[in-house]
Order: C-alpha cells, then structure tokens, then sequence
C-alpha cells in the first residue's frame, strides 16, 4: 500500500512539474512586464541613438553625439525609478518615457537575451536604445 501511494506521489509530482513549466512559458509571453520587472533586467547601452524624426524613418548616422544615453540606463541606478502606470522614469532631475520594444527571451542561450528598450528624453527628443544582457 505504502509502495503504490508513493508511486503515485512521484507521478503526481512529475505530472505537476510537467504541465508547470509550459504554463510558466506561455504567461511569459503572454503577459506584459511590470516596470519593476523591467528594472530588474540588466540593460546595456546600445551606443545607438535617435534624433527626433529618425527612429521611424530607417536612416541612421553613426557619427552622432549619444552620450546622453549613458545617464538614461534604467538599470540599478540610483535614484532612478520607471513610475507604474505611465511608465516614465523619474529621478536625478530625468524625465523620459520607456518603450519595451521587444521582452527579453524567457530560455537565454546567449549572454545577449534579446529584449530591447528604447527609453526618450523629452528635453533633447533624443531616443536612446538598450539591450538586455544576463
């Protein structure tokens, strides 16, 4: 008896774990992130930087000044927070909206996880981009 309640117990258990992980991946996908989920990922100046007008036009010039996007990275900075439900980031006299372009993969097979984010300063126009990186 206590052989068969345990067999069932296993089975039970890898069941669980079976259907768990799939449903965990589809919600992944499915759901959007929270800005604190955001800040949490670390996010890595793309050195790519848009001028008003640019970023849906498809030209690009490489020999631009980005170094605003240096001050801009939402990762772990300090005193910098992405305010929920509108999603700018407030802080050390910022004020920028955040665009997640793209989630970062929920299996990363590369140090490079594949999320992307745009954040823009209001001030300037200027649309700086980051890559997630694990």
């Amino acid at each position: 008896m206590e052989k068969l309640n345990l067999s069932r117990l296993v089975t039970t258990l890898f069941v669980v774990l079976v259907l768990y992980q799939p449903a965990k991946f589809i919600s992944y996908y499915l759901t959007d992130f929270s800005y604190e989920e955001m800040m949490d990922f670390m996010w890595v100046d793309d050195r790519t930087c848009y001028y008003p007008g640019e970023l849906g036009s498809g030209k690009y010039n490489y020999g631009k000044d980005c170094s605003i996007c240096e001050q801009m990275n939402p990762y772990k900075s300090d005193g910098i927070y992405i305010k929920e439900g509108n999603g700018y980031i407030i802080g050390n006299d910022l004020m920028k909206k955040v665009y997640l372009k793209r989630k970062p993969d929920y299996i990363s097979l590369e140090r490079f996880t594949g999320g992307e984010l745009y954040v823009k300063d209001f001030e300037s126009g200027i649309t700086c981009s980051f890559y997630s990186y694990e």
